[in-house]
């Protein structure tokens, strides 16, 4: 994690910030390595309550007061936090939230976001899903149930990606990320990745059926040596990291959020599939499936390169 230096934690409006755990991880994380940090937060001007005060204060004033007295807010806690020897400013930004939040990571120059997860009956909102898709640094959304420790990490790793430069990076990165955090933490990290013989289903039940047992068998059985090997190189460059291993058969969108839900993982480590140097986004349909399912925290990543749509 030491090679995050300039942190936006996004303060949660439901949350007193000193208890707010997105804070706290934060903080936390930059006293340790240095980083300094920007406490965010989004002012969104609702049109029908401000006309309910057209009478008594324009819109810009009722807007400007409620900054105010947010920046207020967060200028105060910031004070208390520059005791712990973090540089830290608040900023306050009017309009959508997941907008104002990605324009402030650009213009501030952020290498990690980090906020709580909003409330929401499904895994993630809307809104925790555009930052997902469009923000092209790492997205640590921390969920308000976890405990204030982290005990144990998933590093989900697609091997499928090996063959790119790309691909290779953004595993990395991921390792990076998880073997590091797992450090800080004193947490138990696991790798998992997933794999499957494309057509493995046609070859047995479609018009390929004639083909024996015998050679799916054998063209399974080379597959997985593949993955395999391509595990044990990437996992053979953090030989000072301590993790388990993990090589399941099938589909990352149902082993993923299985392993992570029934292991009680707090904390899952992945990447968005994009398209780098293109603006707008891709999520990939097997991470956005995954990232439905879970009930863990979260660090998604984008390859670098990636370029946000949003300006």
């Amino acid at each position: 994690m030491k090679r995050f230096k300039n942190i936006l934690i996004k303060v949660n409006k439901q949350t007193e910030p000193e208890l707010d755990i997105a804070v706290i991880r934060g903080i936390e994380l930059a006293r340790r390595t240095g980083a300094k940090v920007t406490l965010f937060d989004v002012v969104e001007p609702l049109e029908s309550i401000v006309r309910c005060y057209i009478d008594i204060v324009s819109p810009e004033e009722l807007t400007e007061f409620i900054v105010e007295q947010r920046l207020d807010q967060l200028t105060e806690l910031a004070q208390q936090l520059q005791s712990k020897d973090v540089k830290v400013t608040p900023q306050v930004g009017i309009g959508k939230n997941f907008i104002e939040i990605i324009k402030a990571v650009i213009n501030r120059k952020s290498d990690l976001l980090i906020k709580v997860a909003n409330d929401c009956e499904q895994s993630f909102d809307s809104n925790d899903f555009h930052l997902m898709r469009k923000c092209a640094i790492p997205v640590w959304i921390i969920k308000t149930t976890q405990s204030n420790s982290i005990n144990k990490i998933l590093a989900a790793v697609d091997l499928s990606m090996e063959q790119h430069a790309e691909g290779r990076a953004q595993n990395r990165m991921i390792m990076d990320i998880a073997s590091s955090l797992s450090k800080f933490e004193k947490a138990k990290l696991t790798v998992l990745s997933c794999w499957q013989l494309y057509g493995e289903q046609a070859l047995k039940h479609g018009a390929f059926a004639r083909v024996s047992t015998d050679k799916i068998d054998e063209l399974l059985k080379v597959e997985e040596n593949e993955y395999k090997d391509s595990l044990e190189i990437l996992v053979s460059e953090y030989a000072n990291s301590n993790f388990e291993q993990c090589l399941e058969k099938g589909s990352p969108k149902l082993l993923i959020p299985k392993y992570a839900n029934s292991n009680e993982i707090d904390t899952v480590v992945m990447g968005t599939l994009s398209r780098s140097g293109i603006p707008g986004f891709l999520i990939g349909h097997n991470s956005e499936t995954v990232l439905q399912r879970i009930n863990s925290s979260v660090i998604t990543l984008k390859p670098a390169g990636f370029l946000s749509p949003v300006r």
